[in-house]
């Protein structure tokens, strides 16, 4: 694989994350309707995507690495 492929992998996979993060930031406002305990998943799982760009597999230019899934959570 070439350093171009390497570096289109990490910035594909980067901007999948920086979405997922995005899209569940309303979750941390706070006068989002949001319980306590499905705040804590939101926040985990937040935790769980910034965490993703440095398993070993991204790393080392691994494109088959699923993302974390959303928490399911009823309000």
């Amino acid at each position: 694989m070439n350093n171009f492929d390497e570096w289109t992998i990490i910035c594909f996979k980067r901007a999948e994350r920086d979405q997922l993060l995005q899209q569940s930031d309303k979750y941390l406002l706070s006068d989002y309707p949001i319980s306590s305990s499905n705040l804590e998943l939101i926040k985990q799982y937040r935790q769980d995507l910034r965490n993703y760009m440095n398993i070993p597999e991204i790393v080392n230019y691994n494109s088959n690495v699923i993302l974390p899934p959303m928490p399911q959570f009823s309000f």
